[in-house]
């Protein structure tokens, strides 16, 4: 979802930016051949330019992360307090949604270029074809003006009837003599993925403006009397006509009529494409650069990372996963029994794993005290729960050549944790819910492990949250510069009660 919103934010901001400079300092020059070639320039760079990425590396290179706290963000994962939520709503978040109606409205826009093109096939096919000088005039019955595609002409049988026909043909004839149709089946591919931006349709019609320029310029320097043409323009008959294809067009008719009058550009406003270069330039150093080492040795201020000591005994106060402090703070008045268990017997090995191995303290309190619940989360410790691997030496990378990927990808990482995550019974009784970070390594061999809680909000949240990561199965491991190498991520999962 990051990467989808980047590329929204990015491509629009460089057209808008490059669409800027054309309407300030291009728009109303008449070197319409360069304003083609800016315009095309803006719109495809615009659209590859958040694909770019060029990494700049400082004089020591990449550096490991170790201990840094410094971990690679994944998107947060919604965990909802309804049970069908957590079975399937949980893993299609808003961001799935925004994605899939991206790509369905793009698939629309696909099928309607495909069409439009249908259409002009179909008429080539229906009409009659006549080859003439290299341009292909197709013969059809529809009373509409001359419109062309490729080096097709498609002509109507009664425009011999209408006045200045002749030079409607040769304003056609132009556009084909100078590709204009290329750069319509451009816009048409871009428009797919490019639907959504506003300014991609402003500059989308302005290059249409700007081959009627370019066919109304060719057609007076061959000598026609510009007031002449200027009577057929206002005069034209204008029927049914293909958007796709290039024609006779009355729609810009006030702005062609003024342009031809135009005095010719002093050859020093060529300067000012510079200016549009330059904007470019500066694009790809804001987006497309990275300094990989600023980004490798900066930690996550906002996270502290927070664990018990790993020969801690596994304290548990009413059911529920506590720390010492939060056992400390009891008072002894209210706890009906204590059980320490100092080697954990399968049930709790299966049911707390790791957890247990240390012992186990079970608390079990009155009817009404105070827990664990209801202690200030400031001064509880929460324990690193589950299969970390504080033995691992290795060290720990932020960002690598290769980085590990989930059996599946990012999404079926996320169905992973909604369909093997649930809520609390406890947390959902007391209406506890919250964001919980929580931070793990892919190990070499692809294992999850070191997990921790960098930001937790209740104790049955954490454990719960801290439980599924350690459940995932082996990633694909990251590499960099040829060799396997540990690298860590941290993951939201926010519980929302319903």
């Amino acid at each position: 979802m990051n990467s989808f919103i980047n590329y929204i934010l990015e491509s629009g901001i460089s057209l808008g930016a490059l669409s800027l400079i054309y309407f300030v300092f291009l728009r109303h020059e008449t070197f319409f051949k360069t304003n083609r070639l800016f315009l095309l320039f803006a719109v495809v760079f615009s659209s590859l330019l958040p694909l770019l990425h060029f990494k700049i590396y400082g004089s020591g290179g990449v550096v490991a992360l170790e201990n840094s706290g410094a971990t690679n963000m994944l998107e947060a994962i919604t965990v909802s307090s309804s049970a069908v939520s957590n079975s399937l709503i949980g893993w299609i978040s808003a961001s799935q949604v925004i994605i899939g109606g991206y790509f369905t409205i793009a698939g629309l826009m696909a099928l309607v270029v495909a069409w439009r093109i249908y259409q002009l096939v179909r008429v080539i096919r229906q009409g009659e074809l006549v080859s003439k000088h290299g341009i292909n005039y197709v013969y059809i019955d529809d009373n509409s003006s001359p419109y062309s595609f490729l080096d097709y002409l498609f002509v109507s049988r009664n425009l011999e009837t209408k006045p200045g026909w002749e030079k409607m043909l040769a304003h056609e004839c132009e556009h084909i003599r100078q590709g204009h149709t290329v750069d319509i089946l451009i816009l048409e591919l871009i428009s797919i993925i490019q639907w959504f931006n506003p300014f991609f349709w402003l500059l989308r019609r302005v290059i249409k403006e700007n081959h009627e320029y370019m066919a109304d310029q060719a057609v007076l320097n061959k000598g026609v009397a510009i007031n002449h043409y200027k009577e057929i323009l206002v005069t034209q008959f204008i029927g049914e006509q293909f958007s796709i294809a290039n024609n006779f067009n009355s729609s810009l008719i006030k702005s062609r009529l003024k342009m031809m009058t135009k005095i010719k550009s002093s050859k020093k406003a060529n300067f000012r494409y510079l200016i549009g270069l330059m904007t470019a330039i500066t694009l790809v150093l804001v987006f497309a650069c990275e300094n990989k080492e600023t980004a490798l040795v900066e930690p996550e201020s906002d996270f502290e990372l927070r664990s018990a000591t790993s020969e801690q005994p596994l304290i548990i106060i009413d059911g529920e996963l506590a720390g010492k402090e939060a056992m400390d703070r009891l008072d002894p008045k209210d706890i009906t029994s204590v059980n320490v268990v100092k080697q954990a017997d399968d049930v709790y090995i299966q049911k707390y794993g790791d957890l247990a191995k240390n012992g186990v303290i079970e608390i079990t309190l009155k009817s009404g005290a105070m827990d664990a619940q209801n202690t200030d989360v400031d001064d509880v410790v929460v324990v690193a729960y589950g299969n970390s691997s504080p033995e691992s030496s290795d060290p720990v990378f932020h960002v690598v050549d290769e980085m590990p990927e989930f059996p599946g990808g990012e999404l079926a990482l996320r169905k992973f944790i909604a369909r093997n995550i649930k809520y609390p019974v406890s947390a959902k009784e007391n209406g506890v819910q919250g964001k919980v970070y929580v931070t793990f390594v892919v190990e070499k061999d692809g294992s999850v492990g070191r997990t921790k809680i960098a930001r937790g909000v209740d104790t049955a949240l954490d454990y719960e949250a801290l439980r599924v990561i350690n459940q995932s199965p082996k990633w694909t491991p990251g590499k960099h510069k040829g060799e396997l190498v540990a690298v860590s991520f941290t993951v939201p999962i926010n519980f929302v009660l319903e």
